[in-house]
């Protein structure tokens, strides 16, 4: 490849798409491409001649994930080539970016000036708090009877899947699925709304920011196969999860009825953690038994969710070992 100092216009131009070709200029000279139309922008611009290609952006992914994870991003899975948020990391990327950045002056300004958590909820903000979290519950449990559905087609087990992409439809349960951690933002945005900067942790902020770049990567390369369990479970978790806050959510302040629906916050967070452990004995297995899967995939779930435990694990702790019974009965709302 050629040095830094050698930028490369990436011309994405949509009707020499439609015709199966792209112009790339490198400094003086012009040079068309072949495209198989299943390929993404992004690694076709990575094929190219040059070290520069789309944008800075990309290139730097492709570096990082190349020297950390040992991922070769030119090999995009067929099924989410070109869908909105896959073909190219940097919408994902400044995504995450914006977000921390918002959470941060957000959260700073509430702070600075000094504001409370509401005693109260408006009704406009109790009725965006009740249709986010029965939107994603109903989303959730869409997902999960999805992908369940497609992995008994497919003969899955629980570790150890082959897969292909011809697996598109649960290629595209997956790509819904990474689309919805960008959506679950908003967990951040109502907590912001609700001035409650006591639910605004290290470890929410982490999981929100990284969990949908984990399932991008996951979305760009491999939506098949292995990925279905994390998805289904964390579906399933989530159902239970957004229905537990849209029952605090309607039931509001009552205290007597909380005690009375609201016990199980203190296993759902325990299911919450179970569900790492799960991950780690499948990073695990996919480890000592490889597969047609990515070979460092397991690896980056063995850290990824290793990391996710020992945060939940303070967490936990923290809360249900060291906080008052009041603190006790709401489960953590970050995954």
């Amino acid at each position: 490849m050629a040095a830094f100092s050698e930028p490369v216009d990436w011309l994405a131009d949509n009707a020499a798409r439609d015709v199966g070709w792209q112009m790339v200029h490198v400094g003086d000279k012009a040079h068309n491409l072949t495209l198989n139309p299943a390929t993404s922008s992004f690694a076709v611009a990575l094929e190219s001649t040059s070290l520069w290609s789309i944008s800075t952006l990309d290139y730097a992914v492709h570096r990082f994930l190349k020297d950390f994870v040992e991922l070769d991003m030119r090999k995009p899975s067929t099924i989410t080539a070109g869908l909105p948020l896959v073909s190219s990391p940097t919408p994902v990327v400044l995504a995450i970016f914006a977000y921390i950045v918002v959470v941060w002056l957000w959260s700073s300004y509430i702070r600075r000036v000094g504001l409370k958590p509401r005693s109260q909820d408006p009704g406009w903000l109790r009725a965006l708090v009740v249709v986010h979290n029965w939107f994603l519950c109903c989303l959730s449990f869409y997902m999960g009877c999805g992908i369940i559905s497609e992995a008994r087609h497919h003969g899955y087990s629980f570790f150890g899947n082959s897969g292909n992409d011809g697996e598109v439809k649960m290629g595209f349960y997956i790509y819904i699925f990474y689309v919805s951690k960008l959506y679950e933002f908003m967990d951040t945005i109502v907590m912001l709304l609700r001035m409650n900067l006591r639910q605004i942790t290290f470890l929410h902020v982490y999981h929100h920011a990284s969990i949908s770049f984990v399932w991008w990567i996951i979305s760009y390369v491999c939506p098949y196969g292995p990925a279905y369990f994390s998805a289904a479970l964390n579906s399933w978790i989530h159902v239970f999860m957004y229905l537990y806050y849209l029952l605090a959510a309607t039931i509001a302040k009552d205290e007597e009825r909380r005690r009375k629906y609201l016990f199980w916050g203190k296993y759902l967070t325990m299911f919450q953690m179970l569900q790492f452990v799960s991950f780690i004995g499948q990073a695990v297995h996919g480890l000592v038994n490889p597969s047609t899967y990515p070979k460092n995939m397991p690896r980056m779930l063995f850290l990824y969710s290793l990391s996710l435990l020992i945060l939940f694990c303070n967490f936990f702790v923290a809360k249900y070992m060291k906080s008052s019974p009041k603190l006790q009965s709401k489960p953590f709302k970050t995954e």
